[in-house]
């Protein structure tokens, strides 16, 4: 259920004049409650973890006091005003609290000035994202990944979706539609492409990094005046995965010509952009990624639509109890957006593969 207004209890935690604040909801996420707070003394971010996606938000906070300790300790960077967003903790000095019905919450500093978009309009704004990605990729090399969890059980691993999928159409009884029939042809026939980046990973010696792990545009905040990136937000996801997942997201996101929520048949993956947000992260992650792991961006792009795809459509099947969508269907016609977008994906593999390996 959405809330209107957070409850009055945690507003008096975060602020000390509870009765004048200004509050709005930032509706835009799909998991949890979002409000902007403004008071005479400072404005910030107010959440509602969703405790039905991250069953232990302890992992979720102690993650983010990492991240923030981290980042707080590095000099503020030169590049476009480039603002971090940190966990603010309560007046008390804890780092999150309980209501009195039990839901979690937590504050996260707000970023002034800012605006974000749901799709990409410009090359500029594709180019931005992918340079906030790169930007963010490579301001956290240092953070130890030994102290950072996967904040969300399963999260990217394809492989447990996929078994988790195959238990449920041999255990629900699933009605049929064309439509229907054509995500079941999906996933069984880019199942073995879609899980090639982890069967790499898993044969080789790599390590992994610390990722955003939802770095879609719409968590990119840019500069309202000159359109610059300036923050990458949403950082509940944040912690040990593939660099590459976060790249296939980041371009999965910026290139889909018809947005997340688009009409079937305006959804294709545009080159254009594609070319430009590359160039953006390449230019700000400077030389950390290798050519090796260069080829492997465009497997981490089927992979993520698939399993986007995969979940949507896993979410549907199962009443839409996951993402925040007003129906089920909601659900259903994004599994289908993935999925058509991911047919043009592996349409122009190979235009892909040379974008990535140019630079």
């Amino acid at each position: 259920m959405t809330l209107k207004r957070p409850p009055q209890e945690v507003i008096r935690s975060y602020c000390l004049d509870s009765a004048s604040v200004e509050i709005r909801s930032l509706g835009e996420g799909s998991i949890n409650d979002t409000f902007l707070v403004h008071t005479k003394e400072r404005s910030l971010v107010l959440q509602r973890i969703n405790d039905t996606v991250f069953p232990d938000p302890g992992i979720l906070i102690n993650n983010l006091l990492h991240l923030s300790h981290y980042l707080s300790s590095l000099p503020a960077p030169p590049e476009q005003h480039w603002q971090d967003v940190t966990l603010i903790p309560a007046l008390n000095g804890s780092p999150a609290i309980y209501d009195k019905k039990g839901a979690f919450w937590r504050a996260l500093s707000y970023i002034e000035n800012s605006i974000c978009f749901s799709r990409a309009e410009t090359t500029l704004q594709a180019e931005q994202t992918g340079w906030a990605l790169g930007h963010f990729h490579k301001r956290v090399t240092g953070l130890d990944v030994a102290k950072m969890q996967v904040p969300l059980p399963g999260f990217h691993d394809l492989g447990t979706y996929l078994t988790q999928y195959d238990q449920l159409i041999i255990n629900t009884d699933i009605k049929t539609s064309s439509e229907i029939s054509r995500c079941h042809k999906a996933i069984t026939n880019h199942r073995e492409e879609a899980l090639h980046l982890e069967k790499m990973y898993s044969q080789s010696n790599w390590q992994r990094r610390i990722i955003h792990a939802d770095p879609k545009i719409a968590n990119v905040l840019f500069d309202q005046k000159n359109g610059l990136a300036i923050s990458l937000i949403d950082l509940d996801t944040v912690g040990p995965g593939l660099l590459q997942h976060d790249i296939g997201d980041c371009l999965r996101s910026v290139c889909n010509s018809g947005g997340e929520e688009g009409h079937l048949d305006t959804i294709s993956f545009d080159l254009t952009l594609c070319e430009a947000a590359l160039y953006g992260y390449f230019k700000a992650s400077g030389t950390l990624l290798k050519a090796c792991d260069k080829e492997l961006i465009c497997d981490g792009l089927k992979a993520i639509t698939y399993e986007l795809g995969l979940r949507f459509f896993m979410d549907y099947l199962q009443g839409g109890n996951y993402f925040k969508c007003n129906t089920p269907e909601e659900t259903f016609e994004k599994a289908l957006v993935q999925f058509t977008l991911l047919r043009d994906i592996i349409e122009k593999e190979a235009s892909i593969r040379k974008l990535s390996l140019f630079r």
